[in-house]
């Protein structure tokens, strides 16, 4: 009879421990979810542009409507529209702050931007933004290496764009190379297209220097190299999205074609400069 008792007592506190630590589970959980959904309250300064609402954690700056204005145009170049609602910006300052969303939305902590497509919400870095138009000092152009805000804002709703193209399990299932290569493309189509010296040429030259991505961070190639793989596919196949994301479509097969275009132009130069 005791025993019985004893067990029991032993099943209740079980009980009691399991439950606790499913409310703190809850708890935790919530939590997650209303700083990622609703993290305007660590906001303190918040703007309106057109269909961007802009949350800050300092100052928001009077000029800063033609960031605005400049994403909008890049967006506006976009094969596909954005998802028919307002977009939410949240301007980073403070690197801790950065980091710890991006640790929520299980993203790095060096991300420029982290984008979350069901809420319509892009989070920026601006430090890290800064940081990157430090080191690249326009070298590097129409690319997330410029270290432009509004570049950094188009590039996340592109990939709103993509999921909801394409469907979010779908977004999801491209490798790496499309995905980010994509928004990057799509995040910098405008600029591409307004730039009277844009030369895919010079740009994929500049992948080809190994002393210039030897300084650099062991990812940062790899991005630029996604960009202009797609870039390629793009402004030269006329390649689509659906185009983008057949299985025939590699990475492999993409550098392959990209790098025979390359070498056939610069054939081509070197024949034009040598004819009388």
């Amino acid at each position: 009879m005791k025993e019985g008792v004893v067990i029991s007592v032993a099943t209740k506190r079980i009980s009691k421990w399991v439950l606790r630590l499913c409310l703190i589970f809850l708890v935790a959980v919530s939590l997650w979810v209303g700083i990622l959904v609703f993290p305007t309250p660590l906001f303190a300064y918040e703007a309106r542009f057109g269909t961007f609402r802009v949350c800050s954690d300092e100052p928001i700056p009077a000029d800063f409507a033609e960031v605005m204005e400049d994403a909008d145009r890049r967006l506006q170049a976009m094969e596909h529209e954005p998802p028919d609602a307002s977009q939410r910006v949240y301007l980073c300052h403070d690197q801790s702050r950065s980091g710890c969303l991006a640790f929520l939305a299980r993203k790095g902590p060096q991300s420029l931007g982290i984008g979350l497509s069901v809420a319509n919400e892009t989070f920026v870095s601006v430090t890290r933004v800064r940081l990157f138009a430090a080191t690249n000092r326009g070298v590097l152009k129409h690319t997330r290496f410029a270290g432009d805000v509004a570049e950094v804002i188009a590039h996340e709703i592109a990939h709103f764009n993509s999921a909801h193209a394409l469907g979010y399990r779908a977004h999801l299932a491209q490798p790496v190379w499309t995905r980010e290569g994509w928004a990057e493309y799509q995040a910098n189509i405008a600029a591409l297209r307004a730039d009277p010296d844009y030369d895919l040429g010079k740009r994929i030259d500049q992948l080809l220097q190994n002393d210039y991505w030897s300084r650099t961070h062991s990812m940062a190639r790899d991005f630029w190299e996604w960009q202009l793989l797609v870039e390629f596919l793009g402004e030269v196949e006329g390649y689509t999205l659906a185009d983008l994301i057949r299985e025939e479509v590699t990475e492999s097969s993409a550098r392959e074609q990209m790098m025979a275009w390359h070498q056939l132009q610069a054939e081509r130069s070197t024949w034009r400069k040598a004819s009388p």
